[in-house]
């Protein structure tokens, strides 16, 4: 589903070469080849943003021009060894860089960078060098903290098994007040449901100015991020996601949009073909798909437009007993033509959870506010076949949040 300007191929015993080249598409055959995620069992991703600025716009003097996005490829993957996963495939754009992992996904933009991983990765262990990276490679004020950190996860389904700092929500609170002098910890949901959430945050006490820019009116600027967190998929939808259902030869349709069918291996070239049956392709069919399709089962893909900072991303881990997908977008709704429940429900539909839930964040400047909506009594925030149980809200500095959890309608 892969429409690069230019595709570089890993040698097998090669890193993936270090070039920010701007629409590049490149594939490390050797992590993709060697990949089993047999013992796959922890679907529920960490999930961590570090902002350094509010936009690209506004970096520190001192900072690179193009801040993050600077930083050679090896280093992020010396930082991810550190998290315990290994990049497959990589798209660059101007305006951000999508890496595709073994666990999940990042996000690379010249203000911050999105880290998103499941399993027992460390995710936290490579805070630490994420932020060094960012004040010796990319001229990041040393001591100054980042501008915003989120940090957020769903209850683990095997809590046990994680290891240090993860292994209890009161760890890694612990963990990370010991980098930021401002942060804030929160349980949202119901603790005896499947769909509570953990959410930290912390900001910068003392600001960078936000000049007024085109695109940041009256020196705001609008942010919004859409999660949906789904567990219990439905059986047959969840087949779709194992290596054995897919067809051996990848559709030409698939591979149309892609360099050629040779630059893919049987995982990319796999994830083409879930992309393209299971409905995603069609959400926002104006974004680049870069998707994997595991071995034995389980599935992941980073969307991006070229000429913005949009992303989705999507991960699957369909084992029955643990089955578990995720989709993360900051697309505003209306792009697509739909609202934000439209998109929820789309989501939904491919996946047949028996179970999950909604997060939004939004900056009080965006336009057309879903939290707004969800807190009117005139808006109930409902789903075709699912009950709302839970619809929390919450006021978090420049931010709102809504938690909005779904249970399917017995018939």
């Amino acid at each position: 589903m892969v429409s690069p300007t230019s595709v570089s191929i890993c040698d097998e015993h090669d890193r993936i070469p270090v070039h920010n080249d701007e629409n590049t598409y490149t594939v490390n055959h050797e992590a993709s080849a060697t990949l089993d995620s047999t013992k796959a069992f922890e679907g529920p991703e960490k999930l961590l943003e570090v902002w350094f600025a509010p936009d690209r716009y506004n970096l520190p003097p001192s900072m690179a021009r193009d801040g993050l996005k600077s930083v050679p490829r090896e280093m992020w993957e010396d930082m991810l060894d550190l998290v315990h996963c290994k990049v497959l495939s990589f798209i660059g754009t101007a305006e951000m860089d999508a890496y595709l992992l073994s666990e999940s996904s990042m996000f690379v933009f010249p203000h911050k960078l999105i880290l998103k991983t499941c399993g027992t990765t460390t995710l936290l262990a490579g805070l630490p060098r994420l932020l060094d990276i960012a004040c010796v490679q990319t001229g990041y004020p040393a001591g100054m903290e980042p501008w915003r950190v989120f940090y957020s996860r769903k209850n683990f389904m095997f809590p046990d098994r994680q290891k240090h700092p993860h292994r209890s929500w009161k760890d890694e609170v612990k963990y990370l007040d010991a980098h930021f002098s401002n942060g804030s910890a929160y349980m949202v949901g119901r603790m005896n449901s499947d769909h509570h959430w953990y959410l930290y945050s912390a900001k910068r006490d003392s600001t960078l100015s936000v000049k007024a820019d085109p695109v940041v009116a009256d020196g705001r600027f609008e942010d919004e991020t859409l999660e949906i967190i789904m567990t219990g998929l439905d059986q047959e939808k969840a087949a779709q996601f194992y290596k054995d259902r897919i067809v051996s030869e990848t559709t030409s349709e698939c591979v149309a949009s892609s360099a050629s069918s040779d630059d893919l291996d049987p995982g990319h070239a796999g994830g083409a073909d879930i992309t393209a049956k299971c409905g995603l392709a069609s959400l926002y069919p104006f974004s680049r798909i870069d998707s994997f399709s595991f071995s034995p089962c389980g599935y992941s893909a980073n969307g991006v437009t070229d000429a913005t900072h949009n992303y989705f991303t999507v991960h699957v881990t369909p084992e029955l007993g643990c089955s578990y997908a995720s989709f993360e977008t900051n697309v505003p709704s209306s792009v697509a033509g739909m609202n934000s429940l439209d998109v929820v429900s789309y989501v939904v539909g491919i996946f047949g959870p028996s179970q999950f839930s909604v997060t939004m964040f939004e900056t009080r400047a965006t336009k057309d506010s879903f939290v707004n909506a969800c807190t009117e009594r005139s808006h109930p925030a409902e789903i075709p076949g699912y009950t709302r149980i839970d619809r929390i809200v919450y006021e978090l500095d420049e931010y709102d949040l809504v938690f909005l959890a779904f249970e399917k309608t017995e018939a």
